[in-house]
C-alpha cells in the first residue's frame, strides 16, 4: 500500500506528469492566436522554474498570473524577434541571387546575425519570466547571457534542436512528434531547461 501514499516517490512523479501535462496545454491553448506566444512562453518558463525550484505551484493560476503580468513586454519582444526572423527567412532565399564571393559573404553574415537571433530567442522569454527589464535590455542581457554561459547554452540550443530534428526526420516521427509536443513536449522542454536557467538566474539575482 505504501506504493499509492501520497508521499511516495511514485506518486510524486505521476504528481509531476501531471503537471508538465496540463501545464503543455495551457501553453499551447494560449498559443493559438500566435501574437501572444512571446507572453505563452514567458508563462511557461515562469512555472517551469517554479517546479524546478520546488515551489509546487498551482499551475493554472501561476500560469494566467505571470501571462498577465508579462503580457506586454513578452508581446513586443516577440513581434520584434518574429520580424527579424520573417526577413532573415526572405534574405536568405534572395542571397540566391548573389555568386561568387558576394554569395559566400552575405550568407555568412546573415549566418551570424541567425546566429544573435537564436542565442537572444534562447534565453529572452525566461529571462522575462524571472526579471524585471525594459525592452532593450531584456533583449541585450539576453544576448549577455547566452554568451557568457557558452556550455549551457549550447546544451539548452542542443536539446532543443535535437528534439526538432527527430520531430522532423520521417513523415512518421512528425506526427508522433506532433501529438507528443501538443501534450507534453513544450513543458518538458522548458523543464529540463529551468535546471539550467535557474542555476544561471540565482547568481545575478
Amino acid at each position: 500500500m505504501n506504493f499509492f501514499v501520497i508521499d511516495s516517490p511514485v506518486m510524486r512523479f505521476l504528481g509531476r506528469v501531471g503537471d508538465i501535462l496540463l501545464l503543455n496545454i495551457v501553453f499551447v491553448v494560449t498559443s493559438i492566436p500566435v501574437i501572444t506566444i512571446g507572453t505563452a512562453l514567458s508563462a511557461l518558463y515562469t512555472v517551469a522554474m517554479k517546479l524546478v525550484r520546488g515551489e509546487d505551484p498551482a499551475i493554472i493560476k501561476e500560469y494566467l498570473k505571470a501571462y498577465k503580468r508579462n503580457f506586454k513586454p513578452a508581446t513586443i519582444c516577440w513581434l520584434i524577434m518574429a520580424v527579424i526572423g520573417v526577413l532573415l527567412f526572405v534574405d536568405f532565399r534572395l542571397v540566391a541571387v548573389f555568386s561568387g564571393t558576394a554569395y559566400t559573404v552575405m550568407r555568412l553574415l546573415l549566418a551570424m546575425i541567425l546566429g544573435i537571433w537564436l542565442l537572444t530567442f534562447l534565453y529572452l522569454f525566461p529571462y522575462i519570466a524571472r526579471f524585471d527589464n525594459t525592452i532593450f535590455n531584456s533583449m541585450k542581457n539576453a544576448l549577455f547571457l547566452s554568451v557568457a554561459h557558452i556550455p549551457s547554452t549550447l546544451m539548452m540550443l542542443g536539446v532543443a534542436i535535437g528534439l526538432l530534428i527527430i520531430t522532423l526526420f520521417t513523415s512518421k516521427t512528425f506526427v508522433i512528434g506532433t501529438i507528443l509536443w501538443t501534450f507534453f513536449g513544450f513543458a518538458i522542454l522548458s523543464y529540463v531547461q529551468s535546471f539550467l536557467l535557474c542555476r544561471i538566474f540565482t547568481k545575478y539575482e
